[in-house]
């Protein structure tokens, strides 16, 4: 079965990744606890 994430979860891993741009998307989803496909859509 699919996780499902609240919208608040959504908007802060959005502002999250955005603010930590120099890091790379794998440090960036490990961190979150989410899927690289998740953290991609």
């Amino acid at each position: 079965m699919a996780k499902r994430f609240s919208p608040e979860f959504k908007q802060q891993a959005i502002d999250y990744a955005l603010s930590n741009s120099h890091e790379s998307v794998a440090a960036i989803y490990q961190k979150l606890g989410v899927g690289y496909s998740t953290l991609d859509k």
